[in-house]
């Protein structure tokens, strides 16, 4: 843990990229016009060469920009699954992993290493608006805090967990009963179910 809420990246920093992912399928569209050239702002006088067929526009640069931008989000993604143990089973494309990892935000900012997300990511979106220079509008529109209950928790983070969404503070050694009881159960290499624990807390305040 690396802050008070318990998360690698804080949470200011979670909407920062969510404002960021936000913007990669417009910055796409705007890459794959410029690789191709299509843009009337970078459109110009056919080149001639002597035959009518005229050489396929092609923006070079554009397309680096775009393929170090996939690989950013790729990176993170696989990053992300192999600390989370969780499994990546969508396309390739920009969009759907900029998609993936909004989706997955709270895994992501519970793994080790993501407080460099937020920079690596920005930087790799800085040079492919560099490459097309054109502004998008900023917005956030985060996923509902719920997520949080689809990622598997260790006991700290579980114990961290329950103690944000109900206030409260469950000593480690009631969580150690709880699994060695069958209240909760561990998902895979030690993780646990937020929405599983928070389930049993309220069965148990119904019985009492």
């Amino acid at each position: 843990m690396t802050n008070v809420d318990g998360y690698w990246l804080p949470r200011h920093d979670q909407d920062k990229l969510i404002e960021l992912l936000n913007q990669i399928p417009a910055l796409v569209e705007d890459l794959a016009i410029t690789i191709a050239k299509q843009d009337r702002m970078t459109s110009g006088p056919k080149i001639a060469n002597g035959s009518d067929e005229q050489p396929l526009p092609f923006d070079e640069n554009a397309a680096q920009a775009a393929d170090e931008l996939n690989h950013e989000l790729a990176r993170w993604v696989r990053h992300t699954c192999e600390q989370r143990h969780l499994t990546y089973d969508g396309r390739d494309d920009t969009i759907t992993l900029a998609a993936w990892l909004k989706r997955w935000i709270i895994a992501l900012a519970l793994t080790e290493g993501s407080e460099e997300a937020l920079h690596d990511i920005r930087l790799a979106v800085r040079q492919a608006r560099q490459a097309v220079d054109r502004p998008r509008e900023k917005h956030i529109e985060r996923p509902p805090d719920e997520s949080l209950d689809a990622v598997g928790l260790t006991k700290d983070e579980l114990q961290e967990a329950i103690y944000a969404r109900t206030g409260q503070r469950i000593p480690r050694k009631h969580i150690d009963n709880w699994i060695r009881r069958g209240h909760i159960h561990d998902i895979g290499n030690g993780y646990f179910l937020l929405s599983e624990a928070l389930t049993y807390l309220q069965n148990r305040a119904n019985a009492a």
